[in-house]
């Protein structure tokens, strides 16, 4: 099994954002050390002071791409002026309660989720696709506006990984570096959380003569990054993503040497 760039756990998913947001030079000392101080992410219902300092927090994310901080932004206003609506119960509970805090299109291309969600709403293409045959009365989105009666999301699955563990399942989880919405530091406080024993420590992995990114073998899982990717990372990364996905069902580690 694979898993990239996984909502795993609300309490470290939602630490490591704002950790990483700090550490990425994202947010300010003060907006980090105000959640830190107002903020308690293992409850689902924050006070109104860690809701105050979070709207900083997603200020800046209304200015650069959370699923890719590094990515330029869509410069079609009209796109990115538009938000999601605000979608509650879904993990992260406290997190999913901001207006807009997803909002932006991921990719190479910033405004690629606008151009397609564009053409499914089509007739034409959804009538050639043989989709939307009741009519549903809204149109087609990446994230559905219609989903806020979805309120039995668990707020960790990490008791789901143990289990599939146990069972002998291979667990392979990937991330994205530069991926600020389920971030490379969310993933290791994840994984340091589930306590397994460590195999082979943190190395480097090749991509020919690169270094593609980093992994760490666990008792039973494998921990991989790619380098300057983001939230989607087969879209940033499409030759690292195959050679992921060979070496994982190949049952191989992810060279530790260049190679041509």
């Amino acid at each position: 099994m694979q898993i990239g760039n996984a909502l795993l756990d609300d309490e470290t998913d939602q630490n490591g954002m704002v950790d990483y947001a700090w550490d990425h030079a994202v947010i300010s000392d003060r907006v980090y050390k105000n959640i830190k101080k107002k903020c308690n992410f293992s409850i689902s219902d924050p006070p109104l002071e860690c809701t105050a300092a979070l709207d900083k927090y997603f200020d800046v994310y209304r200015l650069i791409d959370m699923y890719s901080i590094y990515a330029p932004t869509c410069p079609d206003s009209n796109a990115t002026s538009r938000y999601l609506p605000k979608i509650k119960g879904i993990a992260p509970k406290i997190f999913s309660k901001f207006d807009g805090w997803r909002k932006k299109p991921a990719g190479y291309d910033p405004c690629v989720s606008y151009y397609t969600e564009a053409y499914f709403n089509r007739p034409d293409v959804q009538e050639a696709l043989h989709a939307n045959v009741t009519k549903i009365p809204y149109p087609w989105t990446h994230c559905s506006t219609n989903i806020s009666f979805w309120d039995d999301a668990p707020s960790s699955i990490l008791p789901i990984i143990r289990k599939l563990r146990a069972g002998g399942l291979r667990i392979w989880v990937y991330s994205g570096d530069a991926d600020g919405r389920i971030p490379v530091t969310s993933t290791r406080y994840t994984l340091n959380k589930l306590g397994f024993t460590t195999k082979e420590e943190w190395t480097p992995w090749y991509h020919h003569k690169e270094v593609g990114g980093w992994t760490i073998i666990y008792d039973g899982l494998t921990f991989v990054t790619v380098r300057a990717a983001g939230h989607q990372v087969p879209t940033f990364a499409p030759k690292q993503s195959l050679q992921l996905i060979k070496h994982f069902l190949a049952n191989q580690k992810m060279p530790s040497v260049e190679f041509s």
